[in-house]
């Protein structure tokens, strides 16, 4: 996604960020973000967060987090399948 909102910071440090923003990277309250300083730009990225363990059957096991957008992934692998289909018909 490339796209630039305006946004201030207000009397307590504090910088609000787009509701576009948060939705395209399924960020939500709570997120750690971490601060870089990078050639005079300040670059925000969120932080992994701590797995989740579950224990399944006497073990404990990590619960995987779905990260991303499902159709997105969907509509990639159905392209990848039909390319490689028509190589094979052709």
């Amino acid at each position: 996604m490339d796209a630039r909102f305006t946004t201030e910071i207000d009397a307590q440090g504090r910088v609000s960020l787009a509701p576009e923003l948060l939705s395209a990277l399924q960020l939500t309250p709570g997120t750690t973000l971490m601060l870089e300083l990078k050639e005079g730009r300040i670059v925000l990225e969120p932080l992994p967060e701590d797995p989740e363990l579950i224990e399944k059957d006497g073990l404990l096991v990590v619960r995987p987090r779905l990260t991303g957008n499902i159709s997105d992934w969907v509509q990639q692998d159905r392209d990848e399948r039909l390319a490689h289909l028509s190589k094979e018909f052709r």
